[in-house]
This record gives C-alpha cells, sequence and structure tokens, in this order.
C-alpha cells in the first residue's frame, strides 16, 4: 500500500546538512553535519533550547539512559555524548564493520540499527550489542524509528517512509512526504522527520498504524 501524506508541523533549522533525530520526552534532537552539532530544538515554539558540538555527525540519532548516541565519523561508531555537558562517554564499534550505519533507535527491546547498503535491519541488546533479531528490507536505510508495533524507515531517495509490522516483519505501507527525509522519530503520535532538502523538521500524522 502506498499513499501521500502532509505534514502537519514544519519547523525550519539553521542547518545545511540535517542527519539525525531522535524525541527525548521533552525535545527533539537533531543532528547537522556541516556544523557538526547537536542540537535541542522545542517542538511546540520551534526554538532551540541547546547545541552541543560533534566532530563527524554521521546519519541517525538516538537517547539511551538520558545519553544521547551518534552515529559518527569514517567508522560509524555508535558515539555517547551527555547533553548537559556535550562530553564524550564512550565510543562502540559499528557491529558490521565496513557497512553503512544509517539508521539507529533504542526501546526497551533493546537498540535498532539499518544499514543502507545492506537493506537490512538488526536489533541488538543494549548491553554489548549481542544480536537479537535481523530481517531485511525493501529499501535503502536513512533513519529509522520505532513505535508500539511498527518500525519506520526513510528511504531519501525515493522521499518516503516505509512502515514495517514488527510481529511479522512485513512492509504495510510506504509513505509518501514531502522532501527528501533522513533521520527519523516517534513522539507517541506523530512521526517526525529531517527533511534534507527544505532544511525544515516535518511532522506527519499515520492514523491506526504510527500510535500501535
Amino acid at each position: 500500500m502506498v499513499y501521500a501524506a502532509g505534514t502537519v508541523r514544519d519547523i525550519p533549522v539553521r542547518a545545511l546538512k540535517l542527519c539525525g533525530l531522535t524525541w527525548t520526552g521533552e525535545y527533539l534532537w537533531y543532528s547537522e553535519a556541516v556544523q557538526n552539532h547537536i542540537a535541542a530544538l522545542d517542538p511546540v515554539s520551534g526554538e532551540i533550547m541547546q547545541r552541543i558540538p560533534c566532530p563527524g555527525v554521521r546519519t541517525d540519532l538516538t537517547s539511551i539512559g538520558g545519553n544521547l548516541v551518534q552515529i559518527a565519523g569514517e567508522n560509524r561508531v555508535l558515539r555517547v555524548i551527555a547533553p548537559d555537558s556535550g562530553d564524550v562517554i564512550r565510543e562502540l564499534p559499528n557491529p558490521r564493520p565496513g557497512n553503512v550505519l544509517c539508521g539507529l533507535e533504542a526501546t526497551r527491546h533493546g537498540v535498532w540499527l539499518g544499514y543502507e547498503d545492506l537493506r537490512v535491519v538488526d536489533l541488538r541488546g543494549a548491553d554489548g550489542l549481542r544480536l537479537i533479531d535481523s530481517f531485511p528490507v525493501r529499501h535503502p536505510i536513512a533513519g529509522l524509528t520505532v513505535s508500539d508495533d511498527y518500525l519506520a524507515y526513510s528511504d531519501y531517495r525515493a522521499g518516503t517512509i516505509n512502515l514495517v509490522d514488527l510481529s511479522d516483519h512485513h512492509e504495510v505501507v510506504s509513505i509518501s512526504v514531502h522532501g527528501n527525509p533522513t533521520g527519523i522519530t516517534w513522539d507517541g503520535s506523530l512521526i517526525w522527520y529531517c527533511d534534507y532538502a527544505t532544511f525544515q523538521v516535518r511532522a506527519i500524522e499515520v492514523p491506526g498504524i504510527a500510535g500501535g
């Protein structure tokens, strides 16, 4: 099933290369790969509440235990960062060295990682990144997020957000969106995405699906 979705919120940001996006319960945090920083965005006011430097930003972003985790560097490591200070706590290696890690989301089930070149999603344990599950997807992955029952991943080139039923790994819908989506996140009711083409953070509603 394929359909088009209009945005319900569009927030312009000062960014040249929007990459990752995550929701921490209060702010949307996005990462930017030209100025190499991560910023906290108030989704109501549209104001930037905080910026922290992050050299070598690559693709997606998530949070674990109150810390931010950014895919970073040539080897696409998982860089764990304290949001208050910007200090790097540690770096974890890409579990599939040499492959293009682009999607990242942490949930109560573990850490989800999506690979653009392999078109594969892995679920790994938060402690040690032990492989729990793995399944293929149809399209290249630019970013991913997870709701109660669905995994959503963005296809930058096609301009779509694709939803996968986590119960059987079946892709149920491909949503055509404005622009070119990269990092995406779910705030409990809306799917937000970074629009690489227009330097905006945008939100869509997916009734009956995104809410689980």
